[in-house]
């Protein structure tokens, strides 16, 4: 397929529906990693620990609020990587130095940096079944930064972690055929949905209820 047909099939391809569906509170869970731990194992644990203590019916979703510390190890997939192998605009040039490649499967470039770094940002959603999707950027001993697909680094002195909950949300992953892999889905919880209604519809009538008594002494007194 040519760039032009490439370009014609994006052009009349129909926009994404956006979906935002309404969240209750968020709750934060801060947690602090110690020296020599591995980093996607912990968070993953983490989250599990943490969801695990919520029932499913008032929250199934998890994600990363902040996160601050050094690692002496990384491993990340890097960017233009696909399992369909999509063509890009961008061009198929990797201008990433440093690093040991792991592998290169289907547009897959893995690296290892062995080395000490600074924890830039740590961005990601993780779902009950255990799914999760992590973004990481890291800044060497020169400021010089990298980042991508998180796949795993060990801890050097400390990673402080807030994570957080949102009630009334579930985070499911799907498979998305356009590209390979199992996708985001965020989803509003029914019961947490008709609880909210209720919630809502109860404290309107005692507002509504409280009005008239406090209306009924008034005139009384008059």
């Amino acid at each position: 397929m040519s760039g032009n047909d490439t370009r014609a099939n994006e052009a009349t391809r129909q926009p994404s529906l956006l979906v935002v569906p309404p969240s209750g509170p968020v709750t934060a869970h801060a947690l602090r990693l110690h020296p020599g731990e591995s980093l996607m194992p912990s968070l993953r644990s983490a989250a599990d620990v943490i969801l695990a203590r919520i029932p499913p019916e008032k929250c199934s979703s998890a994600f990363v609020l902040t996160a601050v510390g050094s690692l002496k190890d990384a491993t990340l997939r890097l960017a233009n990587a696909s399992r369909k192998n999509l063509k890009t605009d961008i061009g198929t040039s990797t201008n990433t130095s440093g690093g040991e490649r792991l592998g290169e499967a289907k547009g897959n470039d893995i690296r290892r940096w062995r080395q000490r770094f600074e924890i830039v940002s740590l961005v990601g959603t993780f779902s009950r079944d255990g799914g999760c999707h992590l973004h990481i950027s890291l800044s060497d001993a020169e400021g010089k930064t990298i980042g991508g697909h998180l796949i795993d680094a060990d801890v050097f002195t400390t990673v402080e972690i807030v994570l957080g909950t949102a009630d009334g949300i579930s985070f499911v992953r799907e498979h998305d055929d356009a590209t390979g892999y199992r996708e985001l889905v965020p989803l509003q919880l029914p019961a947490y949905s008709t609880g909210t209604w209720y919630q809502w519809g109860k404290q309107i009538a005692t507002t509504f209820l409280l009005g008239i008594a406090v209306g009924s002494i008034m005139q009384l007194r008059k």
